[in-house]
């Protein structure tokens, strides 16, 4: 998982190839990382509350110390909310973010 850099001239970069893609890990993890934003969208306001509740839900049976803020929006589109989910740290937000396929 990590590459071997015997230059000791240059630094070496620990990558995840794990998902069949090369990323710095640093890139992708960050200590302040602990904010998840889900936009909903649907035709009627009941459908958009009803789902935006299942995620708010799971992240309150698994992490019950989240932060949630909803903003309910209007527009030629449908009914909109911006679920914002705020973590106690970014290792929960993660933990969540890997399990949303579940939901």
């Amino acid at each position: 998982m990590s590459q071997e850099n015997n230059n000791p001239n240059e630094t070496t970069v620990d990558v995840c190839e794990a998902c069949g893609s090369i990323v710095e890990l640093g890139s992708v993890i960050s200590d302040d990382d602990d904010v998840l934003v889900l936009p909903f969208t649907g035709a009627d306001k009941a459908s958009v509350e009803q789902l935006a509740q299942k995620y708010i839900d799971a992240a309150k049976a698994r992490f019950p110390e989240v932060v949630v803020n909803k903003e309910a929006s209007t527009d030629a589109d449908g009914e909109h909310i911006n679920l914002t989910l705020t973590f106690d740290c970014t290792a929960e937000k993660l933990i969540f973010e890997m399990g949303l396929s579940a939901i």
